[in-house]
């Protein structure tokens, strides 16, 4: 089992603070300003989500789960991460059973089995200190309860992995959804974050992949998980909407900040 790595750190250790948080987040003045439940108002869609310390990116994280939420119930969630530690394989699964405060969110073994191939494999190392993927985990246990999941971690973000992933997972069976796990622009003043944010932003809702390797390849701009948001827009193909733009600055203040942002692309 993959023990929790940011428990404590990015959000409360205790199942009960947890919750509050997770509430809290929904209900903050950044947030949707409302308790999800789970019911069918909306197509089918993945999301992108932030993955930063609840403090600072919970409440733009829950416009992306509180729009999932609306989309009715899933069979199970891959949740796609940026690898931030240099650990493990290009693209690596996990296999263990992600812990968290909440419970155990239990793999897809079939999914996992299914998705492996000479680049994509299983690399528990990739996962064990990794914040991407395990962040997002409780949202999905505080709405859904007990959750399958396959967890998977891009150190390869090149558009050639993100699309060889995606094609992978438009072969996957059963009702799935992806999380694309990501924020913005990193330690930016407000002004130039907004703006780089915005332009990250736009190239997302046009669906204009070439800008966003564009912006990330030269410098430019520091989206950290560009490859799971590209791999999302691989796989499903309908309408893109962006929910929520923010950043930490708006949040808890300071010279410099990162940038969120909540997005939802619809299956076809």
């Amino acid at each position: 089992m993959r023990e929790p790595y940011v428990s404590g750190h990015f959000y409360p250790a205790d199942p009960d603070g947890l919750r509050e948080k997770i509430t809290w987040a929904f209900t903050h003045w950044n947030g949707p300003g409302y308790i999800p439940e789970i019911k069918k108002i909306s197509p089918e869609h993945g999301i992108v989500a932030p993955h930063a310390g609840y403090d600072y990116s919970a409440p733009v994280a829950a416009y992306s789960f509180g729009s999932l939420a609306n989309s009715g119930k899933y069979d199970y969630f891959v949740v796609i991460g940026p690898n931030h530690t240099g650990l493990g394989s290009p693209i690596s699964i996990g296999n263990e059973d992600y812990l968290t405060p909440l419970g155990r969110a239990r793999i897809r073994k079939d999914a996992v089995e299914d998705l492996q191939d000479d680049l994509i494999v299983v690399d528990n190392l990739a996962h064990a200190q990794e914040h991407s993927v395990e962040v997002e985990i409780p949202f999905l246990q505080y709405i859904y309860g007990e959750v399958e999941i396959v967890p998977i971690v891009m150190l390869d973000q090149s558009l050639e992995a993100a699309e060889h992933l995606a094609a992978r997972l438009k072969k996957l069976k059963g009702n799935f959804t992806i999380i694309a796990s990501s924020d913005l622009n990193h330690y930016l003043p407000l002004s130039r974050l907004r703006r780089l944010d915005g332009y990250f932003s736009s190239a997302v809702l046009n669906r204009d992949i070439k800008a966003i390797y564009r912006y990330e390849y030269s410098g430019e701009m520091s989206a950290c998980g560009f490859g799971p948001i590209v791999t999302l827009l691989s796989t499903y193909k309908g309408k893109v909407e962006l929910l929520k733009l923010s950043n930490s600055i708006e949040m808890t203040g300071g010279e410099t900040g990162v940038g969120y942002a909540a997005f939802t692309v619809e299956k076809a």
